[in-house]
């Protein structure tokens, strides 16, 4: 993933609103380790990957068990 880290946060958002989820953490974490990140980028990716993650990864189980 090339691009500075504005870049990689406005690309990573736009992943997102098109719901490529897995494309969009990838591209928010790059973000979040880009030289030239501030830290309200910094802070901005790693919240919305954990976010995106713990979306991803909610499990109803009153709708598992019938």
């Amino acid at each position: 993933m090339e691009g500075n880290a504005k870049e990689l946060l406005e690309r990573a958002e736009e992943l997102r609103r098109n719901n490529r989820f897995g494309d969009a953490i990838n591209y928010y974490k790059a973000a979040a380790e880009a030289p030239d990140a501030t830290d309200e980028i910094v802070r901005k990716s790693l919240a919305s990957a954990e976010l995106m993650q713990e979306i991803n990864s909610f499990v109803n189980v009153d709708l598992m068990n019938p």
